[in-house]
Formats: C-alpha cells, sequence, structure tokens
C-alpha cells in the first residue's frame, strides 16, 4: 500500500470496521503500524547451528472488508552478498480473512476467475493456516499433516518497533524446534 502512515491507518481503520472518513476516533487502530511495506535482515539458524543471513521484504495491505494480505520474498544470502551465485530467493503471500463468529483470521484463497481451487485438505498434505492479531501484532500459523504421520508447524510473529518491526519465525517437527529466524525490517518509503 502506497501513502503516508496517516493514510494508511486511515484506510486501514475504515477497512477493519471504523467509521466512515471524517469520524475522529481517540485511539490508531491496532494494526496500523504495521501496515505498509518493510525491508530489513534477518539470521536463520539451524538445529545443527548453521546461520544463514536474509535479506527480508514483507508487505502488509488490507484486503477485502476486514481481511488483511501478507507477501513477503526472503533473499538467503552467501557471504553476506545477493549478487553471487548460489544466492536463493522466495516469496510467498498470505491472505487472511476473518473467520465466522471467531476472535482470528483464516487463510483465504484469492480470487481467480479462470480457476476454482478447492479447499485446503490436510489430509492429503495441504497446509492449514490461520492468524490472530493481538496487541497490535500479526501472528500467522501453517499445519502440515507429513506423509508419515508426524507434523510440522510453523509461526511467523511480526511485532511493531519504533521504526520498523520485528520478526520471529520457528518451524517445529513433531514438537521440536528445527529452524528459528530472528529479524528486523524498517518501514520503506
Amino acid at each position: 500500500m502506497s501513502g503516508t502512515p496517516v493514510a494508511s491507518a486511515l484506510v486501514l481503520g475504515v477497512l477493519l470496521g471504523g467509521s466512515a472518513p471524517g469520524t475522529v476516533h481517540a485511539e490508531q487502530p491496532p494494526l496500523a503500524p504495521l501496515i505498509g511495506a518493510f525491508v530489513g535482515r534477518a539470521e536463520q539458524v539451524d538445529e545443527a547451528g548453521n546461520r544463514e543471513q536474509r535479506d527480508i521484504d514483507v508487505v502488509i495491505a488490507p484486503y477485502e472488508r476486514e481481511g488483511l494480505r501478507i507477501t513477503w520474498t526472503n533473499v538467503t544470502l552467501v557471504n553476506g552478498r545477493r549478487d553471487v551465485p548460489g544466492v536463493k530467493r522466495r516469496s510467498d503471500e498470505i491472505l487472511l480473512v476473518p473467520a465466522p463468529d471467531r476472535s482470528f483470521y483464516l487463510a483465504g484463497v484469492g480470487y481467480d476467475p479462470f480457476h476454482a481451487r478447492p479447499e485446503p485438505d490436510p489430509m492429503r498434505g495441504d497446509p492449514l493456516r490461520w492468524g490472530s492479531v493481538a496487541g497490535g501484532s500479526i501472528d500467522v500459523y501453517s499445519f502440515v499433516i507429513l506423509d508419515d504421520g508426524r507434523y510440522e508447524l510453523q509461526i511467523f510473529e511480526r511485532r511493531p518497533t519504533e521504526d520498523g518491526m520485528t520478526l520471529e519465525f520457528d518451524r517445529i517437527l513433531d514438537g521440536e524446534v528445527v529452524r528459528r529466524l530472528t529479524g528486523h525490517a524498517v518501514r520503506a518509503e
């Protein structure tokens, strides 16, 4: 979403159930600090203690009437550089829509007029994804039942800071953390 943080907060307030423009609110919508584009750096540590540096790019925007669209790109660096062979780039997106009669969000399916998408089926290995919002933070969860009956849970936490956000990611395999990523991103202009 382009524009100033104040404009982004106003749009978010209206989209997340606030009142029409012109109405004065005493407090800012709780997610306003996380709406926008952010760039930064993170470090991943796996279960063996191996470390990788990543450049990160996150965009959080309103989606439909009351939802959120979160897109992110990670670039795994080689010796601290992204302009050499061996660099890996991964992008993903999640659409979060309010769960009916609940206080959390479910992963939505994007609109595609040319393709009917079936609902995710966790028993076929499709991830079950959802999100929660508390205290101005966004947590996204992804749960998968593996072919051998074990499970994988991924948790991605985004917390506002004075100049941007902190990021924490855990990949948990059968209750054991096998990968952790921590980082910080600042608001991009």
